[in-house]
């Protein structure tokens, strides 16, 4: 993935360049390191390469570091710059500070305090490119990967928008959180994003729901075991295999507390430790999160860290639940009718015209789950010709409970009809909302089949 992690160090002395290196490739692992020692291959190489940051040696042939700092400043704006000499003097170090530079250091520093900065350095520059890679992205309405986006049907402006702004946010280096209902689609925005940042990397899901502490510390982290014979085994764990690909943690509502503080460390520091081991290694993949509850709620209830939820909020995609997609149940519809015609090896029937404004009122509490489910029993109903649409009334009359809703109260005309009149306009309504359907008609009228037909045949 394209992070802002690319680093070049130059310096004119091989040994003290090799030493920072070495160092920085320990203390920073997330980082890829480049080196220069020519001073006058500086402005080509960051020509070539795309570099977050520069370590920049002030007294060097050919070109000082100051001069290197302006040229820097100028032509990659968006490259920070540090430096690192054995100059120690402080109207330097103010010179340089004033003239763009990051932070100054001595090469006789702590080189810890060197790799802190270098890290929360990287930090800036994401955060900077972040933000305007957003605004560009987001306030252009327009999609650049479009296709990324052909595994969610939907023509919802509210939904539409959530693509356009997980395009824009997913090459950020921070988490992304997606939030819904069970059943929103989640997991398909997950993999949305998956094509946008690496498509051709591994993506793992690994569903959080009833996993302890153990068991997500050995499936995440995975565990190195140094036998009496000095022989060492080991079991990879998820960070190792997605490698620079997208990292799914599915319900991270459900994340034991224990497990959380580790999840912090492994976002914050962008390394872990397998079980068994003492030795860091880097974090290169992308990281999402998704999640049904409320984790502001979990958070206040102290069932959820503080620290963890700051950093999963990012960037936050917040899905609409299916009753506030009305645009789209006609077109999932006739989705799911092609999906489980498939499946089954059966003609797909033909969706009644009035089905989804019969449905626009139901709540939906399963979603897209729920809807599916109904199709797939619908069809399985059918004569080949028109959707079986018993499923849908049953759902709609349990929620109902066979009551009318005060709201749906009848008009009357101002003479009213006879009782054989009234008789044959429930019948007519009953058979034209079940598309003719006998069983479901009759079952909405409170009378049996049998019933219904007798007063059809009478009625003929």
């Amino acid at each position: 993935m394209k992070l802002a992690r690319n680093i070049l160090l130059v310096d004119d002395e091989p040994s003290w360049l090799r030493s920072l290196a070495i160092t920085l490739n320990r203390l920073v692992p997330e980082a890829q390191i480049d080196t220069c020692i020519d001073s006058r291959q500086v402005d080509n190489r960051l020509a070539l390469n795309d570099y977050a940051l520069v370590l920049l040696d002030l007294t060097m042939p050919f070109h000082s570091g100051e001069n290197l700092l302006e040229m820097i400043r100028s032509k990659s704006p968006k490259t920070r710059v540090i430096i690192v000499t054995g100059v120690n003097e402080v109207d330097t170090a103010v010179r340089c500070i004033k003239h763009g530079a990051y932070d100054y250091f001595i090469k006789t520093d702590n080189v810890d305090n060197l790799a802190r900065t270098v890290r929360r350095a990287l930090e800036v520059v994401g955060l900077e490119r972040n933000y305007l890679m957003i605004k560009e992205r987001f306030l252009s309405r327009t999609l650049a990967h479009p296709q990324a986006f052909n595994n969610i049907l939907t023509c919802e402006p509210a939904l539409l928008d959530q693509f356009s702004y997980l395009e824009a946010v997913a090459m950020s280096p921070e988490p992304i959180l997606i939030c819904g209902e069970s059943g929103t689609g989640k997991d398909e925005f997950a993999k949305s994003c998956h094509q946008l940042t690496c498509p051709d990397e591994p993506f793992i899901n690994i569903k959080l729901a009833g996993v302890n502490y153990d068991a997500f510390e050995l499936q995440l982290f995975g565990k190195i075991t140094s036998h009496a014979d000095g022989q060492v085994s080991a079991q990879a764990g998820a960070l190792h295999h997605v490698h620079t690909g997208l990292l799914y943690l599915n319900e991270i509502g459900d994340l034991p507390l224990e497990a959380q503080a580790k999840l912090v460390d492994v976002i914050e520091h962008k390394q872990y430790y397998p079980v068994g081991s003492d030795r860091p290694y880097p974090v290169n993949c992308k990281i999402i999160a998704s999640t049904q509850h409320d984790l502001l709620t979990l958070n206040r209830e102290g069932k959820f860290r503080s620290d963890l939820l700051y950093r999963l909020t990012s960037h936050k995609i917040k899905l609409p639940p299916l009753r506030e997609r009305k645009l789209d149940l006609s077109m999932l519809i006739n989705h799911f009718i092609n999906l489980a015609a498939n499946k089954m090896g059966l003609e797909a029937p033909q969706q009644p015209r009035n089905l989804a404004s019969q449905l626009a009122d139901y709540e939906f509490p399963g979603n897209l789950h729920e809807l599916k489910g109904m199709v797939f029993d619908g069809v399985s109903r059918s004569d080949g010709i028109q959707l079986n649409i018993t499923p849908f009334m049953e759902a709609m009359n349990e929620r109902n409970n066979g009551v009318i809703k005060p709201k749906d109260s009848i008009s009357y005309p101002k003479e009213l009809p006879t009782l054989a009149e009234m008789s044959q306009a429930l019948i007519d309504e009953a058979m034209s909302r079940t598309a003719n359907n006998q069983t479901a008609a009759a079952r909405m009228l409170g009378i049996s089949q049998s019933a219904l037909s007798r007063r059809m045949k009478t009625d003929k």
